[in-house]
């Protein structure tokens, strides 16, 4: 889980994580589970790293004001929110708080809190890294922003989710790993030349080789995994979002999944159901699935992509398929809290493996070959792309544009 710390650091994230958010704080926090550790599941645990990412919903979602969803303008006021805590003017952060976390919270109490939190924090030393990605079931930005500070080790990860409005929907501070562990296959160059496995540019919503990047980095079993969502104007979903959203309103569901490089199915699940966006169900976490092996050489390369839409696999195990070959439809199975796809290189056998596409675009700018990072809008590139793509099903429509390379200005 990227949230793990040492039981002392557990403990003072969770306390200021209660007094930010409006949870009170009736009984004693309790510790995360150290470094390193982790329950090992009876499959990929895939779903995780996207539960992690989704905030509660608002109580009332706003669609629409001067901070777009994904937008510079979202992304600016979330620094200044941000700015807000580190100077230590917790009243104007709580008068930036929406409606419905200022029912959660009483005002003294949020700027007791946080008060504490920042003085025993010192103040911020330097920016690491930040990203930019939609709430997984509001019309909200969520912004996060690794950073240090001056009386603390290691780095923490602000997320801040921001309404429309300009409001905070939810304030998160999370312990990052500063240094990971990336096994053994950390300088391995891949065989097969991927292709992205999907057509238009989508979002890479967990990517990267850090914690702060990607969940999946701090597991052994998933390490270099992603996960990838389709957006229109900044958003995944038409509608307000929340529980009682759709499948259908989420713009991947559905699209095309196309073969990553030529190879034979050794795994093909379909039956499964999809589940209602936000709540998983009890099947098996991969749900409905695609295996497919590379066989060039000895390096037998696999590629795993699971969450797949229920019955809508197009291929049946030990098929040949070729690179761009559409395999199945983007759904949301097994353990998925909402529609996307997860991909997963890995060697035969289950040894997790960097993923190095080639002939890509990432926010617009080509890319020879590389690994997609959170936050970026990928698609392959004029080589690769395909200009049409049928389903068996003929429910499946392509997006051929891009529908954002770059947050609005």
């Amino acid at each position: 889980m990227i949230f793990r710390l040492h039981s002392i650091w557990a403990t003072l994230i969770l306390l200021a994580l209660s007094a930010a958010s409006g949870r009170a704080q009736q009984q004693p926090a309790q510790a995360a589970a150290p470094t390193g550790q982790q329950a090992a599941p009876a499959e990929h645990d895939n779903a995780a790293p996207l539960q992690q990412s989704m905030p509660p919903a608002p109580i009332e979602p706003v669609m629409s004001g001067p901070y777009p969803v994904m937008s510079k303008a979202a992304e600016d006021r979330a620094r200044e929110i941000f700015q807000m805590f580190n100077r230590g003017e917790f009243s104007q952060m709580y008068a930036a708080l929406s409606e419905g976390r200022k029912k959660q919270v009483k005002e003294d109490k949020f700027i007791e809190g946080n008060k504490k939190f920042r003085e025993r924090m010192g103040t911020e030393t330097a920016t690491l890294g930040e990203n930019m990605v939609p709430s997984l079931l509001a019309p909200d930005t969520v912004y996060s922003r690794l950073t240090t500070f001056s009386n603390v080790r290691p780095p923490l990860d602000f997320v801040i989710t921001l309404n429309q409005r300009g409001l905070v929907d939810d304030f998160e501070f999370n312990p990052v790993a500063d240094i990971i562990a990336e096994g053994r296959y950390a300088g391995y160059e891949d065989t097969a030349k991927l292709r992205l496995p999907f057509n238009g540019a989508w979002l890479v919503y967990q990517g990267g080789r850090t914690a702060f990047e990607n969940p999946y980095a701090t597991s052994d079993d998933q390490r270099f995994g992603l996960d990838f969502v389709l957006l229109k104007n900044g958003q995944l979903f038409s509608g307000p979002g929340g529980l009682s959203s759709k499948n259908t309103d989420y713009y991947c569901f559905g699209q095309p999944i196309l073969a990553p490089f030529d190879g034979t199915v050794s795994r093909a699940i379909a039956g499964f159901d999809d589940n209602l966006p936000g709540r998983p169900s009890g099947d098996p976490s991969d749900g409905n699935v695609i295996v497919i092996t590379h066989e060039e050489g000895d390096s037998h390369e696999s590629v795993l992509m699971n969450h797949l839409k229920q019955n809508s696999l197009k291929v049946k195990h030990g098929d040949k398929v070729k690179q761009g070959d559409v395999v199945a439809e983007c759904g949301n199975s097994g353990a998925g809290p909402v529609p996307h796809l997860h991909f997963q290189l890995e060697k035969t056998g289950g040894n997790p493996l960097p993923a190095q596409f080639v002939d890509y675009l990432a926010n617009g700018k080509p890319v020879a070959s590389g690994e997609p990072k959170r936050g970026q809008f990928v698609q392959n590139g004029p080589s690769t792309s395909s200009s049409s793509i049928s389903t068996a099903s003929g429910k499946a429509s392509v997006v051929t544009a891009s529908p954002a390379q770059k947050p609005k200005q």
